[in-house]
């Protein structure tokens, strides 16, 4: 037989044309910002008390809110809503209001900020030759003459402040704008964005008093909370039928110990990868625990430098879960299938009580994860999961294990 290479156009084309288990995968992304921010309610609530003021009385007082909370908590999408929202609610009552969000990791200087808040105000403003004051200045007189308010977030705020030479210079700058422009009304006020509030340490003190006066924070969330996320999310991003809940509480008990949704979107994001690349219907326990890996790499000599009846409880719980096409198995199914192994390599097996050790040693290196049975199960049973790799790599390592 002849071999005759497939043209690039009939490669492209065929994997264009497989199904898939997505019906709009940017629901997933990190830049999008759902209507329904689930669990956040509290902190729009703060936000809304904190910046009433500039729709019942605009241009009276410069306000201002720092949020803080871990990467995955929700504080940028919780800023971009409300920000967005409260334009609307602004043009409702004719009022001129613009929510502007920058990223100070990408715009690192209080130029490049002013820069960016000016081009979206006023596309052609010029910005060559002239000093962020003077720009900023530039700037004020567009929204006193479109008699317009600002409302500016400056997310990841600790890379703004961190350019050499200017420490505390661009957030006092920003902060203490309200000092130059005393009786008229007050054009500007912040949201700032941090993962902590490390970054006001050595700033001037009245930059910290001014910044530390409306302080919300974010915590992390939960496995309930991340289900519910990941669970609206994945009813806007994955078609009808092709996602268990299995597979949502999965993702959420896997992302818990972080606490981040980000990490859990992608989770479900790469696992649907993962069907379509098999051209399956339905997102899998296996697809899930693949992407995993692609998230987090582990280190696979942990795994053989595992005592032997360890490498066996493992191995045993990776054939259970593949035959069961699960997210967990029992500890008596892992127990049954470990015993078999066990009489197929002529080993004594270990009595039940060494088990519990056993999982206990395998949680702790991150390879395993555990919870208490709930619907479903007769009784109360430990269910086991896997964590950090998958059914693949595990058989791959120890099926032909000899140790």
């Amino acid at each position: 037989m002849i071999w005759c290479p497939l043209l690039a156009y009939d490669i492209i084309a065929g994997e264009m044309n497989r199904p898939t288990v997505f019906k709009d995968e940017a629901k997933l992304f990190p830049d999008h910002v759902p209507a329904n921010l689930v669990h956040r309610d509290p902190q729009l609530k703060s936000l809304s008390r904190v910046f009433r003021v500039m729709i019942e009385s605009p241009g009276s007082v410069a306000q201002k809110a720092t949020l803080v909370g871990d990467v995955g908590v929700g504080k940028t999408a919780v800023a971009k809503r409300f920000g967005s929202t409260l334009e609307s609610l602004a043009r409702d009552r004719g009022i001129s209001l613009r929510y502007i969000h920058v990223n100070c990791y990408k715009d690192r200087t209080l130029f490049l900020v002013i820069k960016k808040v000016a081009q979206q105000v006023m596309p052609s403003i010029p910005d060559r030759g002239f000093s962020a004051q003077e720009l900023f200045q530039t700037l004020w007189k567009i929204l006193e003459d479109e008699n317009m308010y600002l409302l500016l977030a400056l997310d990841e705020i600790d890379f703004l402040i961190s350019v050499a030479g200017e420490k505390d210079a661009p957030l006092y700058f920003l902060s203490r704008v309200a000092d130059e422009y005393l009786n008229r009304p007050q054009r500007l006020s912040l949201i700032l964005i941090t993962r902590n509030l490390d970054f006001l340490s050595g700033l001037d003190k009245s930059v910290q008093s001014t910044l530390l006066h409306n302080v919300i924070k974010f915590e992390r969330y939960g496995a309930d909370q991340l289900h519910d996320i990941i669970k609206l999310r994945g009813q806007d991003a994955i078609r009808e039928g092709a996602l268990s809940d299995e597979v949502l509480s999965m993702i959420s008990d896997i992302s818990a110990p972080r606490g981040d949704a980000r990490y859990a979107l992608e989770l479900l994001w790469r696992a649907g990868k993962y069907a379509d690349a098999e051209s399956n219907t339905r997102v899998l326990p296996e697809h899930v625990r693949k992407a995993q890996l692609d998230v987090s790499q582990f280190p696979m000599h942990i795994i053989m430098d595992l005592p032997l009846h360890e490498r066996l409880f493992l191995l045993s719980v990776a054939k259970v879960l593949k035959k069961s096409r699960s997210a967990y198995v029992t500890m008596g199914e892992v127990e049954s299938t470990y015993r078999v192994l066990c009489e197929n390599r002529g080993i004594e097996p270990r009595k039940h009580t060494q088990f519990w050790e056993y999982l206990q040693n395998l949680k702790n290196l991150g390879i395993m994860y555990a919870k208490l049975s709930g619907a479903g199960y007769r009784g109360k049973t430990t269910l086991i999961g896997l964590l950090n790799i998958s059914i693949e790599a595990v058989e791959e390592a120890l099926s032909k294990d000899g140790k």
